[in-house]
């Protein structure tokens, strides 16, 4: 009798955790969200610390798993590029954010800045998807 045995290597698991990091930090926004919905401050960097490590160091545990377990990088196309573009954008909004609150010592409030990083950010994350579910029909 022979036993089909599942492997997993190592690889795979850095990626499906890099992936659970991922979320981990895009999800450490709900309870800030919650508390500021029921009327409550909470202080921005008690979240964004959680929110970068996750989302930042789950993408490039994910880029070097994928690299080793030997997945193709995808092609170069317009929807990929342009996602990539608009990601890139979300999270330069933040600079002028934190040069007038920083250096120019203005008083700024985060929700004067979110909804142009959300849009462009989710916007981009929409079309990567896009590209993805195009690939995968055409393969």
């Amino acid at each position: 009798m022979v036993i089909k045995e599942k492997v997993i290597s190592p690889a795979l698991n850095r990626y499906r955790l890099a992936t659970a990091l991922i979320w981990v930090g895009v999800l450490a926004w709900v309870p800030f969200i919650t508390l500021r919905t029921v009327g409550q401050k909470p202080s921005l960097f008690w979240f964004l610390p959680f929110h970068l490590i996750g989302v930042v160091g789950g993408s490039r545990l994910r880029a070097a798993a994928r690299r080793e377990i030997g997945i193709a990088p995808q092609k170069k196309r317009s929807l990929r590029t342009t996602g990539h573009i608009l990601v890139f954008v979300g999270i330069l909004v933040w600079v002028p954010h934190f040069y007038l609150k920083l250096v120019a010592h203005m008083l700024v409030e985060v929700s004067q800045f979110l909804p142009y990083h959300l849009t462009a950010v989710l916007s981009g994350v929409a079309l990567l998807l896009v590209n993805f579910l195009v690939n995968r029909r055409k393969s």
